[in-house]
């Protein structure tokens, strides 16, 4: 499980695969945009999604690894006044490239996303 989307209070729906490409490209975004640390990752996910996207640490960590074992990210540790050092996560231009063509693959489906959410408004009450 990547994260938990909540619905209502009393339930919390598990959400898996595709998200975990959404979390993967969400974190190059931001990466791209500010290195960034893993816990700011966290707070800006759920901001940007008004916490429907609650992000645990492991799973976070456990994604900056892999991403960085692939290539896109690339991280150096830097020395906190406050504390312990923390890990600074920078996109890498394989990273990069690869940020540009996903986000190019989900433009070109935006028609198919469009039809899906007017089907959900129409048939289901959206």
């Amino acid at each position: 499980m990547l994260y938990r989307m909540k619905v209502e209070k009393e339930k919390i729906y598990k959400i898996s695969y595709p998200e975990q490409g959404l979390l993967q490209l969400l974190i190059m975004k931001f990466i791209y945009e500010k290195p960034s640390y893993g816990y700011d990752l966290i707070k800006k996910i759920g901001e940007i999604s008004n916490n429907s996207m609650i992000i645990k640490s492991g799973t976070m960590y456990t994604t900056l690894r892999r991403m960085e074992k692939s290539g896109f990210i690339k991280s150096v540790w830097k020395k906190s006044e406050a504390g312990p050092s923390k890990r600074l996560y920078e996109l890498t231009p394989i990273g990069k490239e690869f940020l540009k063509n996903m986000l190019h693959n989900i433009g070109n489906r935006i028609p198919i996303v469009q039809e899906l959410l007017k089907f959900y408004k129409k048939e289901l009450n959206g």
